[in-house]
């Protein structure tokens, strides 16, 4: 997904972007935020990089990217673990900012204005200073009261990069990437018993246990009003290329990683519905209002890390092969402190009409728990790509890593806690193999088979002595086609695959994990992009998911085995046409539409999310030269649905954005 392409289709952030490539999902709650679903995996099982470079668990690292400082967003599916290590079942993607170029200066800009007083921003530029050094940067800020008033995300993204060509031979790509932000402090929306409050909402869900929304907590903002989401990123980045010669190639990364975040809301939403219940105060709480915690999670983070790899094209027995041998490690430290009222429910607010009320104080909050965690890691790794024929190539790639983990508990007193405290000294590999046929210059199949061995899966930072003994073992087939047909007027894809991972962890509440001994996914995905004529474009996608747990019993009292995966659709489905220059005109029209089929929204499978369809449309007027205007109206049809649901959080849900209208501006000198 290009930046051109991202900025047409007006996806504000990078998840929206990642959420057009096939079977792709996103969602998450202020706690785990910008998750995305591939292949029946979500969490730490897809891998997000920046600039093809790991920093760290997804549930961890990830934050809201705006997509203005991006060149592009890449999806990589299947072979993945070899190439970047843990953490890469699903899939990868990857975040790539833009780059200084040697030509003449140029600029662009970005404004826009839309429902729910949401702002986008951008400016950025690239320079040539001399015949060898060039410079770009981009700032971007986006803000928003949220379609659930009260939560006011924001984000300022700076992202600069200095690169140096002294010759043809040899870069030097220096970059700094700071980025501060609020998420949104919306948790989602209560489940509620129907039979005690009627007015149930229709299409979102179905419950078992006659569970749902009501049309009174439609768009309410439960959190306090002082909630905190914030964090402060900076990661500066050193990329360096030497081409030897034509047939040896050398490229290292070394980065560094500061980050500070910093949560502390009420996050747990609770629907009571029978007499009994307390605050932390003591008060008696009627029957019919939220329950509502607290809880504080401060993070502080700081990683350093290198990559370095060598590529050698030569030949064997008269065959071309490519050679890729390399190495990487890094070293993270990672403290979190954490703390929550000793009472189940730190206080209580209404159901149709929730007080605005602060954070406060309460018995038992402080002072807090540490948890500092220690990570070192090594790895080598080789690729190898030998052309058996003109239209035969052999691909195959290993990797080998050694993994040492230091995990240690505080208790509130600061005693050190070696009941829960644990460390671990780990070897997994990984390795893959599989043929690519030309059938002709334009159609081509491919097959690969590739394991993958790696911390289990779920935030690492949570899990306790005895909970994590053992790698995550996977193993993964797939085959697929490629063309490009009518002189490249129609490109497509096609791919199925099978997937089997063992002794993964999954979150089951904010602070706690569970083992869940396999789980089963497998799918077919297909995109397809046709170029009409000069006018006319089309893009579409669908994919089918078939994704199951085995045995896993993620609390005493649910059995899980053979569950469908929570926030796991069977199909997704996107479908983008575009007329350009109507009637010769410069005038652009636009429209999308996203099919997300039912998903389950806890382990037991209690609950369903009703499947969605969304509509977009926009209009773009170019008004003067490099100076576009757009204007656009997201889910037309106001089509009201769930988007996720945090099975950390199982009385509440997330619900998607309603029907919204923005105009932008956008500018290229």
């Amino acid at each position: 997904m290009s930046h051109d392409l991202m900025m047409q289709r007006g996806y504000a952030q990078a998840e929206a972007a990642a959420d057009s490539a096939p079977g792709v999902s996103s969602g998450g709650s202020p706690g785990s935020p910008a998750q995305l679903m591939m292949r029946g995996f979500t969490g730490n099982q897809i891998l997000v990089l920046h600039d093809g470079q790991y920093f760290g668990p997804t549930t961890m690292i990830n934050r809201p990217q705006n997509s203005f400082n991006l060149e592009s967003v890449q999806v990589l599916k299947g072979p993945s673990s070899v190439l970047y290590g843990q953490g890469a079942v699903g899939g990868t993607v990857d975040m790539r900012t833009r780059n200084p170029t040697f030509d003449a200066p140029h600029a662009n800009a970005l404004m826009s204005y839309g429902s729910f007083n949401t702002w986008n921003a951008g400016i950025g530029g690239s320079v040539p200073i001399t015949q060898t050094l060039a410079l770009r940067t981009d700032f971007s800020r986006t803000s928003s009261d949220g379609f659930v008033k009260g939560a006011d995300p924001h984000s300022d993204d700076f992202t600069t990069t200095l690169l140096w060509k002294p010759t043809s031979k040899f870069t030097a790509r220096l970059s700094m990437d700071y980025l501060t932000d609020r998420l949104s402090t919306y948790y989602g929306t209560p489940l509620v018993d129907l039979s005690q409050t009627g007015g149930r909402v229709g299409g979102l869900l179905s419950s078992s246990k006659g569970l749902g929304i009501t049309r009174a907590s439609l768009w309410r903002y439960y959190n306090v009003r002082d909630g905190k989401a914030g964090s402060v990123n900076a990661t500066p980045t050193l990329h360096l290329d030497w081409r030897v010669n034509s047939h040896v190639l050398f490229h290292n990364s070394s980065y560094f990683i500061y980050s500070k975040r910093r949560w502390n809301n009420a996050e747990s939403l609770t629907y009571l519905n029978s007499p009994g219940s307390t605050d932390a105060a003591g008060n008696a709480i009627a029957p019919g209002r939220i329950g509502r915690d607290r809880f504080y999670v401060y993070q502080n983070q700081h990683q350093v890390g290198d990559t370095l790899h060598a590529q050698f094209d030569f030949s064997i027995f008269g065959m071309k092969n490519r050679f890729v041998l390399g190495g990487d490690a890094y070293y993270l430290r990672f403290i979190r402190n954490r703390g929550f009222p000793s009472a189940d429910y730190a206080d209580s607010v209404s159901l149709a009409s929730p007080e605005s009320t602060q954070l406060g104080s309460f018995a038992g909050e402080y002072p807090f728990m540490k948890s500092p965690t220690t990570m070192v890691q090594a790895g080598l790794f080789l690729e190898d790509v030998l052309t058996i024929r003109d239209n035969l190539r052999l691909v195959g790639g290993f990797r080998y890593d050694w993994l040492s983990l230091d995990r240690q508990n505080y208790t509130q007193a600061g005693q050190f806690n070696a009941a829960t405290s644990f460390k671990g000294h780990y070897n997994p590999d990984n390795f893959r193999i599989g043929p690519v046929f030309d059938i002709t210059k334009n159609i081509s199949v491919h097959g690969v088979y590739t394991t993958g061995e790696d911390p289990p899966g779920s935030n690492l930072f949570l899990v306790n002595r005895g909970q994590f003994t053992r790698l995550s073992h996977s193993r993964q087939g797939e085959i697929g086609v490629k063309a490009s047909l009518w002189d490249g007027r129609f490109t497509t894809t096609l791919a199925l695959y099978d997937i089997r991972r063992t002794r993964m962890l999954v979150a089951t509440g904010p602070d706690t994990v569970a083992t869940a001994g396999v789980q089963k996914s497998r799918g077919v995905e297909w995109q397809g992009d046709l170029t009409l004529n000069r006018h006319w474009s089309l893009s579409g996608n669908v994919a089918y998911t078939y994704s199951r747990y085995g045995s896993f019993h993620p609390s005493a009292s649910v059995d899980a085995s053979g569950n469908q995966v929570p926030d796991v659709p069977a199909v997704t489905a996107n479908l983008w046409a575009i007329w350009s220059r109507v009637g010769d005109l410069p005038l652009d029209l636009g429209a999308g539409m996203r099919y997300v089929s039912a998903r389950k929204g806890d382990y037991a499978n209690t609950l369903s999310l009703k499947d969605y369809a969304l509509v977009n449309v926009f209009a773009g007027w170019h008004a003067y030269k490099n100076i576009t205007v757009y204007g656009r109206i997201d889910n037309i049809g106001n089509k009201h649905f769930i988007q996720w649901a945090d099975t950390s959080y199982p009385s509440e849900v997330m619900l998607g954005a309603p029907r919204s209208f923005s105009i932008s501006a956008q500018a290229d000198f």
